[in-house]
């Protein structure tokens, strides 16, 4: 088959994270090959952010077997649910047969997605290497030290030099994670920003245009699914405040399901601090739950956004957005995008950092609750101020 013919299937199922990150994968392929058929086998979790990708032609989401009220003290319904589970997930498997791909690229190598890679058939089998009998269903594979100390949205891209793709750190620098943002995802955040502009004009704010069409604002993302990797609250509070104090801008406080709470009390907690020194309360604004391709358009329209490095960062980063990362346990050089122009990591130069563990065993949270506001603060102004 002619090279530009070629129907190629990239496996990456989870998390939203990695799927993320991974999206360059199928811009390269489109680059290389414009008419080839390119597809994606994931959890359905990931919708959301692969679907209307236009370097993708088709996507295919693997069964889940569904939660539901079935008596788990009945073995026969549980054993008929399972049976019926299993026979989906076979039914699956022949249908991603029938692609005959002819190159599979594993960009997770796990038991699921070596079976799966296994199945297709496909003549060029592509992963980076992880256990030697997992190894055995791939015919080319990249040592798995080769993508360390990389950018985890471009180190999956070491996976297609066995296709002679090999991008240069200058080439890299030009690709961003991919998510794409419909007229109705902007149509939705618009719509909120406006009634937001409304309550502002009946204030003392002046409103300002020099970013966002509507009204300029700074978006802070102040959550992690960790809290070992939380800058503090109080931090991001007085954060706040001063970049209130600079640009006479409202803040946005961004957040996730489940979040709501904990970002809330941080948005009261600087309505207070406003009224103490009689400024207008309306500087906080506390949004409604966005979908991912709405956060990423409210991101992309702020002065700038700042957080920690969580799964939105990630979503700022692929809908434009100037981003300020905030690190204590993890990497920058893996989380942060390189281009500097438009995205910094800021972390302690000294003590315990970079430990990458989910739990700290000091008597304090040192890498994080030493990260200075004032140093957050003048690095976020001198990102503002670059011209992209």
């Amino acid at each position: 088959m002619h090279d530009d013919k070629k129907r190629i299937l990239i496996v990456l199922p989870r998390q939203l994270g990695d799927v993320l990150l991974g999206t360059p994968i199928a811009q390269v392929l489109r680059d290389k090959y414009p008419n080839a058929q390119i597809d994606w086998w994931s959890h359905p979790m990931a919708k959301q952010i692969l679907e209307q990708n236009p370097f993708l032609n088709r996507l295919f989401f693997y069964p889940v077997l569904k939660k539901s009220k079935t008596n788990k003290n009945s073995v026969f319904k549980v054993l008929i649910k399972n049976i019926l589970f299993l026979y989906e997930n076979i039914q699956h498997l022949i249908k991603i047969r029938k692609q005959k791909y002819d190159i599979v690229i594993d960009a997770m190598n796990n038991p699921r997605t070596a079976v799966l890679s296994l199945v297709t058939g496909a003549p060029v089998r592509i992963s980076f290497s992880t256990s030697p009998i997992r190894n055995l269903v791939f015919n080319k594979l990249i040592p798995r030290e080769d993508l360390n100390g990389i950018y985890l949205g471009h180190a999956r891209l070491k996976l297609l030099q066995p296709l002679n793709i090999n991008l240069q750190a200058e080439q890299c620098l030009k690709l961003h994670p991919i998510i794409p943002i419909s007229l109705e995802d902007k149509e939705k955040v618009q719509d909120w920003l406006m009634q937001e502009k409304e309550k502002l004009s009946h204030t003392k704010i002046r409103i300002k245009q020099t970013k966002s069409q509507i009204f300029d604002y700074i978006l802070l993302s102040p959550t992690h699914r960790r809290s070992v990797r939380r800058w503090p609250a109080a931090s991001y509070v007085e954060l706040a405040w001063r970049m209130i104090q600079k640009y006479q801008s409202p803040i946005v406080w961004l957040w996730g399901p489940t979040e709501d709470v904990y970002v809330h009390d941080m948005h009261k907690a600087l309505q207070l601090k406003l009224k103490e020194n009689n400024l207008a309360e309306e500087f906080s604004l506390f949004p409604p739950l966005f979908s991912l391709r709405e956060a990423g358009f409210l991101s992309e329209q702020a002065l700038i956004w700042i957080g920690n490095s969580n799964g939105l960062s990630h979503i700022a980063v692929a809908a434009g957005a100037k981003t300020l990362e905030l690190h204590g346990p993890t990497s920058p050089v893996s989380w942060c995008h390189p281009d500097k122009a438009k995205h910094l990591a800021l972390q302690r130069e000294t003590g315990c950092i970079q430990c990458e563990s989910n739990i700290c065993r000091l008597s304090r949270r040192e890498c994080l609750e030493d990260l200075s506001v004032e140093k957050v603060f003048q690095t976020a102004l001198i990102l503002i101020e670059k011209s992209e």
